[in-house]
C-alpha cells in the first residue's frame, strides 16, 4: 500500500519497521502527520514550484536574447555570447540563489500554517504550477529579453571607447550578458516570501562571481579556443560611461513590469497565504525567545537551555532514529516555537541509551 502510493508515510511502532523501511517519509508518532502535511509538505510544494518556474524563466530569458540577434545576423549562425558564458550561466552565475530558495523560502510560519489549514488547499488546487502561471513567467521572459537585447544594442550605436572607436559585437554581448546575470538574480529576490542573509550572500556572490570571471577571462589571450575575441573587453567597457548607465537603467527597465504586476496581483488578486501575511504582519512571532532572553540575564547558558526545554511538550518514546523521534528532538520543537535550544553533543548518547520505564503492577 505504501509502495503504491504517490508518497508513502510510515510510522515507527511496536508492530515492526517494515512500513518505515518501505516509506518515503518516516515519523515516530501519528500526530506528526499534521506537521508533515500542513507545514513541511506545503512549504516543499511552494519551493518546488518556484524553483521549476524560475529555472524556466531564467533559461528562456537567456536564450531569447540570442534569438533576437539571429534576425540582425541574417540567420548566419553567428553566436551572440561567448561559449564560456553559455556554459557557466547555469553552473555558476545563477545556480546558488535558486538552491537557497529551494531550501529556505516559506510563505508563513509553521504556527500559522497549522492555524490556517485551508492554506493546504492551494496545493491541492495546484495554484502555483499551472499553465497560467507558466504563461506569465514566459511573458516576462519575452519582455525582458527584448529589453536586454534592443536596449543594449541600440544604445551601443552611439557608444565609443576611450580610443574613440565604436563598440563591437563582443562589447555588446558582454554588456547584455552582464545585464541578464544581474537582472535574473535580482528577480529571484522579488519572488521570495522570506529573505535571509543567505539570499543576499547567494545573489551578491553570483553577481560577484560573474565580474571576477570576466575580469580574469578578459585579461588572458589564448587564441586556441577563440578567446581572443574577448580579450580586454570588460576593461574597455568599464572605461566608458555607457557601461554604468546601461548597467543601472536596463535592469530597472526589465524589472519594472514585474514590479507593477506583483503589486497589482497582491492588492487585487491575492493568494490565500498573502492574505494571512497581511493579517499577521505586525504579530510578534518571537514571544518565546523574548521571554527566554528576558530571564536569561539571570541564568547560565545551560540553565537557560534547560528552562527552555522544560517549557516544551515532553514526549517520551523508546524508538529513536526516525524523523522527529531522533536524538535531540527537543531542539526541533524549540525551533518551531522560536525558542533557542541548540542540540548538545551528549543528547545523542542520552537518547540512544534511554530505556523504557518499568511498569508498576497491581496485586
Amino acid at each position: 500500500m505504501i509502495q503504491a502510493a504517490h508518497v508513502g508515510v510510515g510510522i515507527s511502532g511496536l508492530e515492526g519497521m517494515q512500513a518505515v523501511m518501505a516509506s518515503d517519509f518516516a515519523i515516530a508518532q501519528f500526530r506528526f502527520l499534521a506537521d508533515l502535511l500542513l507545514v513541511h509538505g506545503r512549504w516543499s510544494y511552494l519551493r518546488i514550484c518556484k524553483v521549476v518556474t524560475y529555472f524556466f524563466y531564467k533559461n528562456l530569458t537567456f536564450t531569447l536574447t540570442q534569438f533576437w540577434f539571429t534576425f540582425q545576423a541574417g540567420f548566419s549562425g553567428q553566436r551572440f555570447y561567448d561559449d564560456w558564458f553559455q556554459s557557466l550561466y547555469n553552473v555558476i552565475f545563477t545556480a546558488l540563489p535558486v538552491i537557497i530558495v529551494g531550501l529556505f523560502d516559506k510563505d508563513v510560519s509553521a504556527t500559522l500554517s497549522k492555524k490556517y489549514p485551508e492554506l493546504y488547499m492551494e496545493g491541492i488546487r495546484n495554484m502555483f504550477f499551472k499553465w497560467r502561471v507558466v504563461a506569465i513567467w514566459a511573458f516576462f521572459s519575452l519582455y525582458q529579453s527584448l529589453i536586454f537585447y534592443y536596449f543594449v544594442s541600440t544604445s551601443s550605436l552611439s557608444g565609443k571607447n576611450s580610443a574613440g572607436k565604436i563598440l563591437g559585437l563582443w562589447d555588446v554581448s558582454t554588456m547584455a550578458f552582464t545585464c541578464v546575470v544581474v537582472t535574473v538574480n535580482l528577480r529571484l529576490l522579488m519572488i521570495c516570501n522570506s529573505i535571509t542573509r543567505w539570499h543576499y550572500i547567494s545573489v551578491g556572490g553570483s553577481i560577484l562571481a560573474w565580474f571576477i570571471f570576466i575580469f580574469l577571462y578578459s585579461g588572458i589571450s589564448t587564441p586556441y579556443d577563440r578567446q581572443e575575441n574577448m580579450y580586454f573587453v570588460i576593461y574597455v567597457l568599464m572605461s566608458t560611461l555607457y557601461f554604468y548607465l546601461t548597467l543601472l537603467l536596463v535592469p530597472v527597465a526589465a524589472l519594472f513590469c514585474d514590479f507593477i504586476y506583483q503589486g497589482v496581483q497582491r492588492w487585487f488578486f491575492p493568494y490565500d497565504y498573502q492574505i494571512i501575511q497581511e493579517m499577521h504582519r505586525d504579530d510578534d512571532n518571537d514571544t518565546s525567545r523574548a521571554h527566554l532572553l528576558e530571564i536569561g540575564n539571570h541564568l547560565t547558558p545551560d540553565e537557560a537551555r534547560s528552562h527552555a526545554i522544560s517549557q516544551l511538550p515532553r514526549e517520551l518514546s523508546k524508538h529513536t532514529g526516525f524523523a522527529f523521534d531522533s536524538p535531540g528532538y527537543e531542539s526541533f520543537f524549540a525551533a518551531q516555537l522560536g525558542v533557542f535550544a541548540p542540540t548538545k553533543a551528549w543528547d545523542v548518547a542520552r537518547r540512544a541509551s534511554m530505556k523504557s520505564r518499568p511498569k508498576i503492577g497491581h496485586t
